[in-house]
């Protein structure tokens, strides 16, 4: 066995993008994802990294260790949610309003 040093980074980005947009929580960072999660030493620390610079409004609502189980579970399971944490809608019209 050798000691050599690897640049393999202790977060992969790629995988918690795809959990963070399966839950709809990906649009619109300041910045890609690689960046803001940069020096994170595990996949915890990264997605608290995330939340508490790209979604502080969600610890409005949701307790941090819930959502970074939240991301963790989304990526173990490796599928697209239907459901997101939060929806986003592009249109400059507000939602139609639902009738009773």
């Amino acid at each position: 066995m050798s000691n050599i040093p690897t640049d393999k980074p202790a977060v992969d980005a790629e995988a918690l993008a795809g959990a963070l947009r399966a839950l709809g929580m990906l649009y619109g960072a300041s910045q890609p994802l690689a960046e803001i999660i940069a020096g994170a030493k595990s996949e915890a620390e990264a997605i608290r990294m995330y939340i508490e610079r790209e979604r502080p409004h969600l610890l409005a609502s949701y307790d941090l260790e819930t959502l970074v189980k939240m991301v963790q579970g989304a990526r173990e399971a490796k599928t697209d949610a239907k459901h997101g944490v939060e929806q986003f809608s592009p249109s400059d019209k507000p939602p139609a309003k639902r009738r009773n």
